[in-house]
């Protein structure tokens, strides 16, 4: 996270060039950070164990040949306070993993889906 959950602070641009990658690919399915290091190890054939449980995967999307994996959209919701206020969590699942896209209060946060009230 860079300073806020919403869109502004977490939509972030990466970019890959080389003979291991497609050329001119925008890939339709989220990618964190943590994917990042585990595609450059398999480029490199290269094997680290992991750590933890933040491992990410390989994005074999953005490599020749590689399929797009199926990921879907969703939404959580907080149960409104007395007000009617409620937060609200967006964010892209592939597996059991999720991208978290933005988080906070509708119409206040910026990306958060106007859907999400």
């Amino acid at each position: 996270m860079h300073g806020s959950f919403s869109r502004a602070d977490t939509m972030n641009f990466m970019a890959a060039i080389g003979p291991d990658f497609k050329v001119g690919f925008m890939d339709p399915a989220p990618v964190s950070n943590a994917d990042v290091g585990v595609t450059i190890l398999r480029v490199l054939g290269l094997r680290m164990p992991n750590k933890g449980t933040l491992v990410g995967r390989v994005m074999h999307e953005a490599m020749p040949n590689g399929r797009t994996p199926k990921f879907s959209a969703r939404t959580l919701r907080s149960q409104p306070d007395k007000n009617g206020l409620r937060t609200v969590l967006d964010y892209q699942q592939v597996g059991s993993t999720r991208y978290l896209d933005s988080a906070g209060f509708p119409g206040r946060t910026v990306g958060l889906a106007i859907r999400a009230r």
